[in-house]
């Protein structure tokens, strides 16, 4: 894949879904992209891109789709859910003490796990979250 053809497909993928990839990320876009350049008949990335400039809009939509994670479970990605429990929360807890509020977003959930998981580490947090 050549550095123009990962720049399009950086820049469109942040337009299309919000996934903002950095520049190490290329090994990912090849690993996931070539198996749908293959399956649209395509010989490869170039080719692939070539066809999305011309407007493919359905092969868009299909990058789009392979680029993006599409599971969800509880604790997914184990290493955020650490640092929200091991770091973030006992540095906010006491930071919110008088204002006994505390609003915590979750984006891109699909049926509701990664909110759920976000809940029972805050459980763990029991008398120091009463009220």
């Amino acid at each position: 894949m050549t550095l123009l053809d990962y720049e399009y497909l950086r820049k469109l993928l942040k337009e299309r879904s919000g996934l903002d990839l950095s520049a190490d990320k290329q090994y990912l876009v090849e690993s996931r992209l070539i198996p749908l350049a293959r399956r649209a008949g395509l010989s490869g990335i170039a080719e692939l891109v070539q066809k999305m400039k011309n407007g493919a809009d359905a092969l868009i939509t299909d990058v789009v789709e392979a680029m993006t994670t599409n599971e969800t479970f509880f604790f997914r990605d184990k290493i955020p859910f650490d640092h929200l429990r091991d770091t973030i929360l006992p540095q906010l807890v006491p930071a919110r003490t008088n204002r006994r509020a505390l609003r915590i977003w979750s984006a891109a959930s699909s049926t509701g796990q990664e909110p759920y998981s976000i809940a029972m580490c805050l459980r763990e947090f029991g008398p120091a979250l009463s009220g």
